[in-house]
This record gives structure tokens, sequence and C-alpha cells, in this order.
């Protein structure tokens, strides 16, 4: 897939590992068509845990709010805490693929039975419970991995783009799958199987099946002739070497910072964002949905916009700067407006500017480590997001408590905006790569790989 910009994403390295033949090209569509399908089904997952699984273990099985919430964070922080460690182990290792297709199918299995498992007695509700978290780390595990494998996606294409479009596409994937799981637990396919503690069943098949394509495609993972220069010392030397290379080149820790600000600010104003709209305007059933179908396809609009454009370096810092701006000053006025058509817009503007952001700059993390160590980099990138997420989750509740009656989710929601324009300045320190180091050695893995693969 060449594009415009590609000479100087990828300078002379690129062009002395020789011309892409048509069976390279085709090769290379292929890989990342298998990626952009995981991002296409896992979605159907992350939209049917909190639509159908937290109400049904909430409201159905009893399980009070406060333990759900804890054992949520407390699935999130394992990852966290875990992911580096699995992510180092999987690339001096090569090991990619074989944690990603044991994480994807344990999350799978878990799940499809959920249930399943009993859940007639107190301690089998506990059950249930502590299978849901397994659950959902693993799940999470599972997308960490994958977007290890981006640049290897991306091969000769625009990294940016690559991430835009398949977060693009994983918009569109969690519609469709919110759509499969709402036609299987009316009762109208299964006799008998109703109900939303059903949901994740067919949500499980969809990840499972979107998963498959990923796995068999070779020139995803590593193999085992790859070469992985490992720094010296243990296991922490190891890692903070690492971490010093990219921060020497990149400045990876204001990078970080910015993204724990602006993901700290999107998810707390997308948690609370149904809240705020029934608030404001007292839309229920059909009508909210429309309004949340609107914001979603608003996301999908956003990731489509920069996977069109191919940014190069200095853009993909333009449109996190300026789109993080943006995102602000619309939850400014969407703390300050109340009639439901201005509702409504700025709930469209906050998923269109979010869309944009959230694929620009998983994309641009890709380049801020060496290739041979993606696992690692994704993980570190996970622990921020699991944080940066618990963060915006407290300080909107906590500030909407400090206001009363219809101010209160304003508060929460202007909140938000102030700490995304705490990530502005973040961001600005942050170094884009004026070598292309990086995306030459996934271009090399690549071609390689396709010589591997020519009769």
């Amino acid at each position: 897939m060449p594009t415009g910009d590609q000479t100087e994403l990828m300078p002379s390295d690129t062009q002395t590992s020789g011309t892409q033949t048509p069976d390279t090209a085709d090769s290379g569509r292929r890989t990342r068509l298998a990626w952009y399908t995981f991002d296409f089904g896992n979605t159907s997952v992350e939209f049917a845990i909190p639509y159908y699984l937290t109400p049904w273990m909430v409201n159905d099985l009893g399980i009070p709010a406060v333990a759900f919430g804890l054992a949520s964070a407390a699935s999130s922080w394992a990852i966290g805490l875990s992911g580096p460690y699995i992510g180092v182990s999987a690339d001096e290792k090569r090991t990619r693929r074989q944690w990603f297709v044991v994480s994807a199918l344990i999350a799978a299995v878990l799940l499809g039975t959920l249930n399943v498992l009993p859940h007639s007695t107190t301690l089998a509700v506990a059950g249930v419970l502590v299978a849901a978290m397994i659950a959902n780390y693993f799940f999470q595990l599972s997308s960490l991995i994958y977007n290890a494998s981006m640049l290897s996606a991306a091969g000769g294409a625009n990294v940016v783009s690559v991430s835009s479009l398949g977060m693009g596409l994983s918009f569109l994937g969690g519609v469709i799958g919110v759509g499969v799981i709402q036609l299987f637990i009316s009762g109208q396919l299964v006799p008998g199987i109703s109900g939303r503690g059903y949901a994740l069943i067919p949500a499980a098949v969809v990840f499972l099946a979107c998963t498959i394509p990923s796995i068999f495609a070779k020139r995803l993972w590593q193999k085992k002739s790859d070469v992985v220069d490992i720094p010296q010392g243990k296991l922490n030397h190891r890692m903070k070497e690492l971490w010093d290379q990219a921060s020497r080149e990149h400045r990876a820790g204001w990078f970080l910072a910015g993204y724990f600000a602006m993901n700290s600010a999107i998810m707390g104003l997308s948690l609370y964002l149904t809240l705020h709209i029934q608030a404001l305007t007292d839309l229920e059933g059909i009508q909210l949905w429309a309004v949340l179908l609107g914001v979603v396809l608003a996301s999908a609009a956003g990731a489509g916009a920069v996977a069109l454009l191919r940014p190069d370096r200095r853009l993909v810092k333009r449109i996190i700067m300026v789109g993080l701006t943006l995102w602000a000053l619309n939850a400014f006025a969407f703390s300050l407006v109340s009639p439901p058509a201005l509702v409504v817009l700025c709930s469209c503007l906050h998923g269109l500017f979010s869309g944009a952001l959230i694929p620009t700059v998983r994309g641009a993390y890709a380049e801020n480590f060496r290739s041979d160590y993606q696992a690692l980099a994704f993980g570190l990138f996970g622990a921020v997001q699991r944080v940066s997420q618990g963060l915006g989750a407290a300080l909107s509740p906590i500030a909407s408590s400090a206001a009363s009656g219809s101010h209160a989710t304003s508060a929460g929601i202007a909140a938000m905006a102030a700490i995304a324009l705490i990530g502005v300045p973040l961001f600005a320190r942050w170094r884009p790569g004026d070598s292309p180091a990086s995306l030459g050695m996934a271009e090399d893995q690549e071609t390689a790989a396709a010589r591997e693969d020519m009769p």
C-alpha cells in the first residue's frame, strides 16, 4: 500500500531493501487485513461488557456495585502491572503468537460460558465474578500482544494510518456486534435463550472468529530466526535500558504523561456520557440509543479521516496537539449547553475528536520503541492506560458531587476538559522520531519474511 508520504516516513532504509514485487505487496495487504479483522471483532466484547455484562452481574445476579467495581479495577491493575513483564518475555523469547493464542482462547471460553456457570448461591456468584475478571484480564492481554504487531502489520505503509483504519473498523465492528447480541438475546434465534445474561456468548464467538486470521498471518509474528538485540543485565536493568533509549530519542516519558492526561479525560467523559445526556434531555430507549450510535459513528469517522490523511511525523504531532485542544474546548462547551440539539452535537464532536486522537496516539507510540520490543512498549502503554482510566472514572463523579441538581454531571465534564488541557503542553515536549530506525527494522523484517513466503 504505497503512500505519498512514504519517502519521508521511511527514507534510505527501505529504499535499500529492494522494490516490492506484486506478490510481496499482496502478502502485505493480506497481513494488514488479518490485523484489521481482530480490531473489527474485539470491540464486540468491549461494548458488551459495559452494556450487558455489568448490568447482568449487578442487577440480575445481585453483586454489589462496589464489589464489581473493585474487582474490575483489580483486573485492570493486574494487566497494568504484569503486562510489561509478559511483554519483554514475549519479545525476547519470540513468543508473541503463543501468548496471543492462549490469552484470546481463555478469554473467549470464559466469556462465553459465564451464564452457564452455577450462580444460585452467594459462593457461586462470587465464582462467576472471579471468572469474569480472569476473562477480562486475558482479553486485555490479547489486545496488548495484538498491538505489538502493529509495525509488522504496517510494513511499508503509514503506521498511524494503519492504526487509525483498524480503530475505525473497531467502532463499526462494535456497532454490528451489539446488533448481533441484541438479536440473539431477544429470544428470536434460539428458543428459550433470552436475556442479557446470554449476551457474552455471541460476543465471544465474534471475538474468537475475528482472532483466527491473525493467528495464521505468519508475517505478523516473530520467527525463531529473528535476532533480538537484548541489553545486558537482569530483567529490570534491561527494561530500564530500553526505556532510556526511548527517552533519549523520543522523550517517551512526556508522551506517556500526555497520554495519561488525555486518556483520563476521554474515558472519564465517556463513562458518564450517557448520564449527562439523560440529565439534560430526558432521552430514553431508542432515542438515547440513536444518540449513542451517532457518537460511535462519529468516532469511526474521526479515525477514518486520520487513516486517509496518512500523516507524517510532523502532522501526527499537530493532530494530537490541535485535536486534544479542540476536544477540551468542546468538553467545556458540553458542560455549559442545555438545548437538546446542542447536547447531541457536542456528544458527536466528542466522538469525532476522540476517534481521531486515540488511534493516532496508539500508532505514534509504536515508533517510540524498538521494533523488536513492541510487546514491552505496549505493556507500558497499557499500564498507563489502565491507571488513567481509573483516574478519569474517579475524578468525574468527585467533581460532580461538588455541584448539585442538573449541574452535577456538567461539573464532572468540565473537570475532564481541564485535565485534557494539561496534556497539551506535555505532548508538546514529546519528540517524534527524526530517524527511521524503528520503521526501518520493521520493514527489513517484513521484506525478509516475504522472501521466505515466495516460491
